[in-house]
């Protein structure tokens, strides 16, 4: 089944550890309770992005991060996290099947058309897919015909980052020069699908080429023996060969940094909705038990899976559970698709909840917490847009599950 869009110690909980954590012993008890909770945080999720709405109020301004108040900082179209707002709200309008996130969503969405030519962009996926991706998937009151124009325009667009010599697409920033260099971040996984989609959608079938040889080379140099994941590999424009491995983001250049460990989990699991070859889910098996075995008793990862700094990140938990629901109904081994249920639950049990969940819905954002640079001290412990996103398409994928019993 396809769900395009829809769509500190370390331990693994056990389903009775979790119903207990919650204060119940019956199973059916414990569902039902947390059910209930999944809804309360789905209205009150709504109202925030409502909230939203009213304080932005210009479909040309899009929130990144916010502020220690919780008020959003807004940037032009040209900001890589442009796309996750109207990506929110249509999550917001698949949620609650109102009309007015529909239209706020179009609003948005449509703000961003002149990004498709945006060459200096490897987060042109992150741009199309949360918005007029969702849209062609979610609505039926736009112009289908020019939303997929614009889709493959932006995809033509990414398309040309490819390097055939390293069979990668390039990044487009590095925080250190070095003489020939393409550097090449764990980021750019999550902008594949843009590629994948052309291909299926009337466009340059070599295009989903790229994305799988994208995938394999990122899997083969990025990955360590433990399943463990850097942030940046850096070739040689000449040779193609590797100058060096490291990290941006993370504690170190020898360590995991969480939320990219977690756009490559995700990356993986797309890759295999769209190519079915068993090797993707095979490596999203493998990075997420390596995530899993990493994380705390609430299930919040920390920003980086090996730093003795232990500061949680809820944008890595909300990407990984995301994309942990969808690969889930992929497995078929029976214990081990409970393993990953529980541990979804798990994790959006505690972004449902205080201190992550920010109850004030007179507040813009949903979840708070999350992590951008750990050495940027106004990017730590914030909301970040992202999360909302990928929190609220969790909610939408486990809401599906549910209609699918």
């Amino acid at each position: 089944m396809r769900h395009l869009l829809v769509i500190s110690k370390v331990v693994t909980l056990s389903l009775p550890m979790i119903l207990s954590a919650l204060g119940i012993t019956n199973v059916n008890a414990a569902t039902t309770n947390f059910n209930k909770r999944i809804n309360i945080a789905i209205e009150d999720s709504l109202a925030h992005l409502e909230t939203s709405v009213q304080l932005i109020k210009d479909p040309n301004q899009f929130p990144t991060y916010a502020n220690k108040d919780l008020s959003w900082q807004l940037n032009a179209a040209h900001k890589w996290t442009a796309g996750f707002y109207p990506g929110a709200l249509w999550q917001g309008y698949q949620l609650s099947g109102d009309s007015r996130f529909q239209q706020w969503a179009k609003q948005w969405t449509e703000s961003l058309a002149g990004q498709i030519n945006d060459a200096g962009s490897h987060d042109l996926g992150f741009k199309f897919m949360t918005t007029y991706g969702n849209a062609l998937i979610l609505s039926n009151d736009i112009d289908m015909v020019a939303y997929k124009k614009v889709m493959l325009a932006a995809a033509s667009t990414l398309a040309k980052r490819y390097q055939p010599n390293i069979q990668l697409l390039s990044s487009d920033w590095d925080d250190k020069y070095y003489e020939n260099s393409i550097p090449v971040v764990i980021d750019i996984m999550m902008n594949l699908e843009l590629l994948l989609w052309a291909a299926e959608n009337g466009d340059d079938k070599q295009w989903a080429e790229i994305a799988k040889h994208h995938a394999l080379k990122t899997y083969e140099d990025f990955i360590r023996v433990d399943g463990s994941s850097y942030h940046i590999v850096r070739y040689d424009q000449t040779t193609g060969q590797v100058i060096n491995k490291g990290t941006l983001q993370g504690d170190g250049d020898e360590t995991t940094w969480a939320r990219g460990h977690a756009w490559m989990i995700y990356g993986m699991v797309v890759m295999y909705r769209y190519t079915e070859q068993s090797i993707y889910l095979q490596y999203a098996q493998t990075l997420t038990d390596y995530f899993i075995k990493k994380l705390p008793e609430d299930g919040i990862a920390m920003w980086d899976l090996n730093s003795k700094i232990l500061q949680r990140d809820t944008s890595a938990a909300a990407i990984f559970a995301s994309a942990l629901i969808e690969m889930a109904d992929y497995i078929d081994n029976k214990k081990q698709k409970e393993r990953y249920i529980q541990e979804y639950k798990l994790i959006l049990n505690s972004l449902i909840s205080e201190p992550y969940f920010i109850k004030d819905t007179t507040k813009a954002p949903i979840i708070d917490k999350s992590v951008h640079y750990y050495t940027k001290p106004n990017a730590i412990d914030v909301p970040a847009i992202f999360t909302d996103y990928y929190f609220l398409e969790a909610l939408n994928r486990y809401q599906q599950t549910l209609s699918e019993k």
